[in-house]
């Protein structure tokens, strides 16, 4: 029997997934982003959708929140947002890599995986 090989799809990069909940609009949020910077809301939407934040998670929303605003910005930029993400990695002892790939294959913003 031929062996049927079934081809892995690729994942997106961090900076098009930035770019996509850059621009999602969670249902409480009057604010429609461009995809160039992030609020905190969809920063943490992008979070609780890769499994990231929330009750037994990685993160707390508190710890997001207080790591975010350390930047005294209130949207953030991609760059920024990587140095907010390698604090919060820092702050928790958890790998960057890894919630990078949580990240990325968490999927469109809005759909459950």
């Amino acid at each position: 029997m031929a062996k049927v090989t079934v081809p892995v799809p690729e994942l997106p990069s961090l900076e098009s997934m930035f770019s996509s909940y850059a621009k999602y609009r969670p249902s409480l949020n009057t604010f429609q982003g461009d995809g160039k910077r992030i609020l905190l809301s969809q920063s943490d939407a992008w979070m609780q959708q890769a499994r990231l934040v929330g009750a037994k998670r990685v993160f707390s929303l508190t710890e997001t929140g207080v790591m975010f605003f350390k930047l005294s910005k209130s949207t953030l930029d991609f760059d920024e947002f990587l140095q907010f993400l390698e604090s919060l990695c820092a702050s928790k002892g958890v790998g960057f890599e890894e919630v990078k790939t949580s990240l990325v294959s968490c999927g469109p913003p809005g759909i459950v995986s």
